[in-house]
């Protein structure tokens, strides 16, 4: 007879179905680590496990997954048994019940008012909204570049994007309240991210500075957006913003429209996670053009053949194929979005291993964009792995005639690299800077466009240098945030808008 199996058998063959990983001390498993240096941990975790681990990070289950075909999976196939869970708690204090921190129907009648907003066609329609934020930008470099003074160039990213997308999605210019809500931004990235230390553990009531500093920020940036959605009550405005869908908008399920705090919080949400975003990719771009010469010439070199020193358009970006690849290169190598938390609901096997409901499942966009099994020399700025298929070069080498560094395609790519860049002969989720499945991000046409645009002006416009002394390394906040700042010089770029020779 074949033996029955006993509770003793179910629980031999769960541990076989384990995913490796590493022990750590038994009452904190990984948390000190995580806590000490996140991206090295994920990054040597992928590296030492493969595409599934598994460790504790105090009291929970954890498993990091970084394989394909698991991160589809989770992002795609299976993503209704995984919900946003415990690590987007901390969300909760600044973002509010929004689109980023719900699930289900409450998620899906969020994003329904949204959506409109941010189709491609609409969007690459309004791009003059964008070329005239930049051009404001670097009007305002100007005297910088007169007298050589060095320039941090993080806030005045963070500050184009809140004008691009407060012009674009609030009907209003939201630079005019950058001095209240910059601050408040910077505590919130901080805050947001539940470390374990003991400020953040304590009670709310509790009197610290901590707390006194927290509930300031909240008051600030709930008082910016009251200010803008009771404008709008006014009739002060645009009609046709996000802020005036929100106050027409009903619920689905009861007809109800939205209150003040539900509109508030899709608000702050648009605001963090859209201006937040676009600001640090457009920060690690600008910076990695600086530390590459060879790729700014390149990049110059096709500006001037394509676009002669004029402002470009929406149409022009077909044309801009190096632009689109140094773009692409930059969010691989620091993808703003740089971790996707989720908490399984029930029992699943993911990669072959048992992950049990209710532990969390990290996807890290920064481990699996430095996967050397995937990219050749991963920590290598390369644009040139994102050329067309047909005419990529290998990721450690870069032709001398700059002019052909990255030749346009003849033919036509599929939906995902046309809209992420992503080559054919990869898999569609080795890259993934703004994840996968319904929750891809909502603004990701905005943010590329964006991205796009503005590189290529600033580029024409000015040379950037890296001030020597001044080290960058990412930090892994609610985004990768450059730390501690991104230094350089502005100069003309005109001293050497020359073609090299063949």
């Amino acid at each position: 007879m074949k033996r029955r199996a006993t509770t003793g058998d179910v629980v031999e063959e769960r541990r076989a179905e384990q995913a490796p990983g590493p022990v750590g001390s038994v009452l904190f498993g990984a948390l000190s680590s995580f806590r000490k240096d996140t991206l090295r941990l994920l990054t040597e975790l992928q590296r030492e496990y493969g595409g599934v681990a598994r460790m504790k990070m105090g009291p929970y289950l954890v498993h990091q997954v970084t394989a394909p075909e698991a991160v589809r999976h989770i992002l795609q196939d299976n993503a209704r048994n995984y919900v946003r869970g415990r690590f987007y708690r901390g969300f909760n204090l600044f973002f509010g019940r929004g689109m980023l921190t719900t699930d289900g129907a409450e998620w899906r009648t969020r994003r329904a008012v949204g959506r409109p907003f941010f189709h491609r066609a609409g969007l690459r329609a309004r791009s003059d909204v964008i070329t005239g934020t930049v051009e404001e930008l670097l009007a305002s470099w100007e005297p910088s570049a007169r007298s050589g003074e060095p320039v941090d160039i993080t806030d005045d990213m963070m500050r184009l994007a809140m004008g691009v997308l407060g012009r674009m999605l609030f009907g209003v210019d939201l630079r005019r309240y950058a001095d209240r809500l910059l601050p408040a931004v910077r505590f919130s990235l901080k805050a947001m991210i539940i470390t374990g230390e003991v400020e953040q553990l304590l009670p709310r009531w509790v009197p610290t500075s901590y707390q006194r500093s927290l509930k300031r920020h909240q008051r600030t940036l709930n008082d910016v957006m009251d200010e803008i959605i009771d404008l709008h009550r006014r009739g002060e405005g645009s009609p046709d913003s996000v802020v005036t869908a929100l106050l027409k908008a009903t619920h689905g399920a009861t007809g109800e429209p939205f209150t003040q705090r539900q509109i508030r919080a899709e608000l702050k949400t648009l605001f963090l996670a859209g201006h937040e975003t676009t600001g640090c990719a457009l920060t690690w771009t600008l910076y990695a053009i600086a530390r590459h010469e060879d790729v700014r010439r390149a990049l110059d070199a096709e500006l001037t053949e394509v676009l002669g020193g004029r402002v470009p358009t929406a149409e022009d970006l077909d044309d801009l194929p190096y632009l689109r690849a140094v773009v692409d290169e930059s969010l691989r190598l620091y993808p703003p979005i740089w971790l996707f938390p989720r908490d399984a609901i029930a029992d699943d096997r993911v990669g072959g291993y048992h992950v049990p409901a209710g532990s969390t499942v990290l996807v890290p966009v920064y481990a699996a964009h430095h996967n050397p099994a995937v990219w050749d020399n991963p920590e290598a700025f390369v644009p040139e792995r994102f050329c067309p298929a047909q005419t990529a070069r290998p990721a450690n080498s870069r032709p001398a005639n700059s002019l052909s560094a990255c030749p346009r395609s003849t033919t036509d790519t599929d939906a995902d690299a046309e809209t992420e860049g992503a080559p054919r002969q990869r898999d569609r989720y080795d890259y993934f800077p703004f994840g996968g499945g319904a929750r891809k991000c909502i603004g990701m046409d905005l943010a590329l466009l964006e991205l796009r645009l503005a590189v290529a002006m600033v580029v024409q416009r000015y040379r950037l240098e890296l001030v020597p002394g001044h080290p960058v390394s990412p930090t892994a906040l609610v985004s990768l945030r450059p730390q501690p700042g991104v230094l350089l010089r502005i100069g003309p770029a005109d001293r050497d808008r020359t073609a090299p020779s063949a």
